[in-house]
């Protein structure tokens, strides 16, 4: 049988979905993959190009919530290869109803709708419900995607977002993935790379703070943080949080993406996210898309002012 799985490049509960995917399907073909429209245009490729003319052929799709803007082209591709292969998508992500509805009537559809749950545990439960492996996968994973601090964790959150940003960056998560699927969370490359990224890491936290901005929004303390490949958003929002008192943090990037992340529950992360491009995520942490590029930090400001002026208009209704 052709397997194919797809999952999310940039956290650990994407990665560790995979590695369950391999424990059941040790020869699939893999790909891991963000959000973004040319993200997304380039995984419908990779699903054209991967789906064969046998007559088996099962994909699974995992930690990806679906764009709400690009659903159509993926109903196209789903339409066009119906009866050559079977489709399962896992998440955890909100949808919109409509997006889910379309979506549901082409695949298997598993959604966690209760906020409970990371993509990981869904893997676990749906393809790997005996092995002690994945239940272990399973909790490392809730716990770094949930940030709570019940377990000790290695650095894997940084060492997957420096990974990131390397041209072979397939080759190398597909390697923590298969890893993990063996029960591997750390090695001695992964230390080695670790070690070259803190000092790196250690440089740009530094930068970040003599070069942040901070505006009172609609009595909220927002902070604005231009992203770095080496500062991995959640784990360093933390410090950014405790060190400024802050309560929301907005990580821009030159590509005009940015990443919300809250010091507090006054406010959710997804509601301002889904008032602005391509916005979505969790009450917790959400990402979207701003018409301004890094350069033009106070046009960010106000992009971001208003998304909360509609998120907070929208509440009072």
């Amino acid at each position: 049988m052709n397997v194919i799985i797809i999952s999310h490049d940039a956290d650990v509960d994407g990665i560790f979905s995979l590695a369950i995917g391999l424990m059941k399907y040790p020869r699939a073909k893999t790909f891991l993959t963000g959000y973004g429209k040319e993200n997304f245009k380039v995984m419908l490729e990779f699903i054209n190009k991967s789906i064969t003319s046998s007559d088996k052929n099962l994909m699974i799709i995992s930690d990806l919530g679906m764009n709400d803007n690009y659903h159509e082209r993926f109903l196209q591709t789903f339409r066009k290869i119906k009866g050559r292969v079977k489709i399962i998508w896992i998440d955890h992500h909100n949808w919109l109803p409509k997006t889910e509805f379309d979506i549901n009537r082409e695949v298997e559809l598993i959604l966690d709708r209760s906020g409970t749950k990371c993509a990981t545990e869904l893997m676990y439960e749906r393809f790997a419900a005996e092995n002690q492996t994945a239940l272990v996968l399973s909790k490392i994973a809730h716990t770094a995607d949930f940030f709570i601090n019940d377990q000790y964790l290695p650095p894997l959150p940084e060492i997957i977002k420096y990974y990131n940003f390397f041209p072979d960056k397939q080759s190398l998560l597909y390697d923590v993935a298969k890893n993990a699927s063996k029960g591997i969370l750390w090695n001695v490359k992964m230390q080695k790379d670790y070690n070259e990224f803190s000092l790196l890491r250690d440089k740009a936290k530094k930068h970040v703070f003599e070069n942040m901005k901070i505006r009172n929004i609609c009595g909220f303390m927002v902070v604005f943080i231009k992203s770095s490949p080496y500062l991995q958003t959640s784990i360093f929002s933390e410090e950014v949080f405790k060190k400024t008192n802050s309560d929301i943090a907005i990580f821009y990037d030159d590509t005009k993406k940015i990443s919300i992340r809250r010091g507090n529950d006054k406010i959710s992360c997804s509601e301002i996210a889904n008032n602005l491009f391509e916005g979505g995520g969790h009450s917790f942490a959400a990402g979207a898309y701003v018409k301004s590029g890094s350069n033009d930090v106070e046009e960010i400001i106000k992009e971001v002012q208003v998304s909360i002026r509609k998120t907070l208009y929208k509440g009072k209704q």
